[in-house]
């Protein structure tokens, strides 16, 4: 699937697959699809910040699965159990953000993911039309977002 974003000036640009980094939509569509890898170290970690004992996050959060950290994030519906979605504005957000697995850390939001173009598409709702400032929250978001679909021009 080719996905294409049109710019200010009317031109059309082709989403390829390189990967280029772009401003995150918040739709927590990768947060639905991956479940992370997450090392008895980062474990430990995330269960003291969360302030639980490391025993009720193993029970709660954690199942072990032969990869090799041996432990992935599980949730009982389908979707990371620290993903919190806001109803109205259908954006989400992180409630371990600021000390996430290093494999969350490490991905990167780009037009050329399948999971960004769906979350971007399903942000749209029912207008055919989508504008920056439906997608961001602030102007310094949406001049990054713009540079970056900007860059190789």
């Amino acid at each position: 699937m080719k996905a294409y974003i049109r710019m200010q000036d009317g031109s059309e640009r082709k989403v390829g697959d390189e990967i280029v980094p772009i401003e995150c939509f918040r739709c927590g569509t990768c947060c639905t699809r991956f479940r992370p890898e997450v090392s008895k170290r980062e474990i430990e970690r995330i269960a003291r910040k969360l302030r639980i004992p490391i025993e009720t996050f193993f029970a709660e959060y954690v199942r072990r699965v032969p990869i090799k950290e041996g432990y992935i994030l599980q949730s009982s519906d389908d979707k990371c159990p620290f993903l919190r979605r806001d109803e109205e504005s259908v954006k989400s957000a992180c409630t371990i953000y600021a000390f996430r697995p290093k494999a969350c850390r490490d991905w990167v939001p780009s037009l050329s993911r399948v999971e960004c173009r769906e979350g971007l598409s399903s942000l749209k709702g029912v207008s055919e039309l989508l504008l920056p400032q439906d997608i961001f929250d602030s102007v310094e978001q949406i001049e990054r977002f713009s540079s970056t679909a900007r860059a190789d021009e």
